[in-house]
């Protein structure tokens, strides 16, 4: 019974392999695999050609107009592009209330909730590496089809590397918090989401584990996930702990088109933040105190009953 047991070991995949191994193992110098040693010699070129035609950056992360055009010819519809990201004399209203009065003198920090394409992100991540190249943003986003885009992760991915900041960012794929409904409930290109809603799947909390990991590390955070009025209140509630005092929070969607992100951003100050300003697209508020930890999540009255859709 014993032999069987070795003999069928032995013809299992496995088991061949390992015969293998031990073949080769037991070859002298005077007996060379040529068969081994044309495998690794031409494992080797691929790997030096590989990184000798790595991309060092083809278009600038905070060139809205660049991004757009590269997004574009990866398929994506202009009118999404346009209406699902951040404009850019909003981004640069960011850079200047949010960006700049930061620290230059070391890395800087951010976390960017909700990716899309990566627009925001990578203006995000390009502006920060202006004023340090060392900087670095985590982003959170559960990668769902949104805009009628599929795997809308890929086209970030290739977006940060087209501009040179994929070893300055950090993608996490989940939830921000707990699992919420994609598109913030409206149908896109015929993706009903209440009915993929089941089929849909991401790690959850992720924000709070963050607090785990690394709390207190983040010098700004740009919120622009989810659209509902007490889920971004408990996201911002969980966000504090994460921040540097000082830091800066960024909601957007603060206009007429979203009641309920604007309602949040005018009741901030209950949450411990002070107000700096909007551009009526998004809202600047600051870390002037150490949060409390009581875990408590401010109410937040909403005087519509019914968000409309809007970007």
């Amino acid at each position: 019974m014993k032999a069987i047991k070795q003999f069928l070991k032995a013809i299992t995949p496995h088991g061949l392999i390992e015969l293998r191994r031990a073949r080769l193992a037991k070859r002298t110098d005077e007996e060379p695999d040529l068969e081994r040693s044309a495998f690794h010699a031409q494992r080797r070129r691929r790997i030096a050609a590989a990184k000798f035609s790595r991309d060092t950056g083809a278009i600038q992360g905070d060139d809205r107009e660049q991004v757009i055009a590269f997004l574009k010819e990866r398929g994506i519809a202009v009118k999404h592009l346009l209406e699902g990201s951040v404009p850019q004399q909003s981004l640069e209203y960011i850079r200047e209330r949010a960006i700049l009065p930061l620290d230059p003198a070391r890395p800087l920090t951010a976390l960017h909730i909700g990716n899309f394409v990566g627009v925001s992100l990578a203006f995000l991540a390009a502006a920060l590496g202006q004023r340090h190249p060392d900087s670095v943003v985590v982003s959170v986003d559960p990668n769902l089809t949104h805009r009628g885009i599929s795997n809308p992760q890929a086209h970030v991915s290739a977006l940060l590397a087209a501009c040179g900041v994929q070893r300055n960012t950090m993608i996490i794929a989940g939830y921000s918090g707990r699992k919420s409904i994609s598109n913030d409930g409206v149908v896109f290109d015929g993706y009903d989401p209440e009915k993929e809603f089941s089929k849909e799947c991401a790690c959850e909390e992720s924000l709070r584990n963050l607090g785990a990991l690394c709390p207190q590390a983040f010098d700004l955070v740009l919120m622009d996930g989810h659209h509902e009025a007490s889920y971004l209140a408990g996201e911002i509630q969980t966000v504090l702990p994460l921040m540097r005092l000082g830091g800066f929070v960024i909601l957007d969607d603060v206009d007429a088109a979203w009641a309920e992100i604007r309602e949040v951003f005018s009741q901030i100050a209950s949450f411990g933040l002070e107000p700096i300003g909007t551009d009526d697209r998004v809202g600047i508020a600051q870390l002037v105190a150490k949060p409390s930890h009581t875990g408590a999540t401010p109410e937040i009255r909403v005087s519509v009953s019914v968000t409309e859709w809007g970007e």
